[in-house]
């Protein structure tokens, strides 16, 4: 008997939130044993990758900034940068590498190919194959976020640097200012106000926004 559109549709959320709940870290046998419950139903009426990108948006909510523009990726023609458009976009907007330092990337990289290994028949969500996984990290690692040594920035003390760190720490690790040159930062954190605004994060406002960019531009990449 087909299942109807509403039934496939709580049987889509249901997957999803099982998918979001799951662990960081599961053995062979723990996904295995999920499989059946999760992909039990087919794809049935439920409109295809469509609905299910907007619906796993959705349910992410305020976890992911708004999606970056392919063509701003680091090394955009690489395979890397095509690996990265061709399996996370299928679940949420295009992520920036810079949203996580090299050191977490594997953590992060691993859970979202377990989901997508148990997305895979239900909702048709590919997942990368072992080759595809390794290009995949090499380019995060290579174009993640650096961050700050607060040892070398005496000056993290004070009211700029406070600054600095209360804000941008609500979303990924503190970044070393020496990644842009200093005509770059205030493009650079203009963006990221945009992207606190639509994840629901305190916003600075002007004065100090622009005690966090002179901190920035202090240290920046073209300052000795």
């Amino acid at each position: 008997m087909q299942i109807g559109k509403g039934a496939s549709i709580l049987a889509l959320g249901a997957a999803v939130a099982a998918c979001l709940a799951a662990p960081i870290a599961a053995s062979a046998g723990e996904l295995a044993s999920s499989e059946p419950t999760i992909l039990a139903g087919g794809m049935g009426m439920m409109g295809g990758m469509g609905m299910h990108r907007n619906m796993m948006q959705r349910m992410m909510g305020g976890t992911l900034p708004p999606g970056m523009d392919p063509a701003r990726l680091p090394e955009s023609d690489s395979s890397g940068a095509r690996l990265l458009q061709q399996f996370c976009m299928q679940c949420h907007n295009l992520p920036s590498p810079g949203l996580h330092t090299a050191s977490e990337w594997p953590q992060v990289l691993g859970r979202m190919n377990m989901r997508m290994q148990m997305m895979g028949g239900m909702m048709g969500v590919a997942a990368p194959d072992p080759v595809q996984l390794e290009i995949l990290l090499g380019y995060l690692q290579r174009h993640a976020q650096k961050p700050i040594d607060a040892g070398e920035f005496p000056d993290l003390n004070t009211r700029e640097g406070r600054a600095f760190s209360a804000t941008c720490v609500q979303c990924h690790a503190l970044p070393d200012p020496r990644q842009h040159i200093a005509r770059e930062w205030p493009a650079v954190v203009g963006r990221m106000r945009s992207n606190m605004t639509a994840m629901g994060k305190i916003v600075p406002d002007e004065t100090t926004t622009n005690e966090i960019v002179d901190f920035l531009q202090r240290h920046s990449a073209d300052q000795k």
